[in-house]
């Protein structure tokens, strides 16, 4: 089992369109009829979907207001990540665990905070 989508409330929604395809491997990105949401589909499958503030899905669910979410990125990839984060202007708060694996801690433009990994909750790293 996994995580197969997420959903995060939006201010501006082609601005944070915008902002997650600079930071995020996208592979492929599916935007509702109506114009209030899109998903932004990682390579595993795994989506980040945008809606606008407001908007409800299916039997009336919402998408967080504020929250955090994290994603595993290699070790190797890190200093990517953190340049990625960097030429977008984003302060970057850099954590190191105690096993020596390392976090990259951002908000994004509607104050979601998020977080680039290099291990999980197993204390695996990808490349393990």
């Amino acid at each position: 089992m996994r995580f197969l989508e997420i959903h995060i409330e939006v201010a501006d929604l082609e601005a944070s369109r915008s902002f997650y395809r600079k930071l995020l491997p996208v592979t492929k990105e599916v935007a509702w009829t109506d114009g209030s949401a899109v998903a932004l589909v990682l390579s595993d499958g795994t989506a980040l979907g945008l809606w606008k503030k407001g908007k409800t899905g299916l039997y009336n669910g919402r998408g967080g207001a504020h929250l955090h979410f994290a994603l595993q990125i290699e070790p190797g990839e890190y200093d990517e990540y953190l340049k990625r984060l960097k030429s977008l202007n984003i302060e970057v708060i850099e954590h190191r665990w105690d096993d020596g694996q390392r976090s990259l801690y951002f908000f994004d433009p509607d104050g979601h905070q998020g977080e680039f990994m290099t291990k999980d909750w197993l204390g695996r790293t990808s490349e393990s």
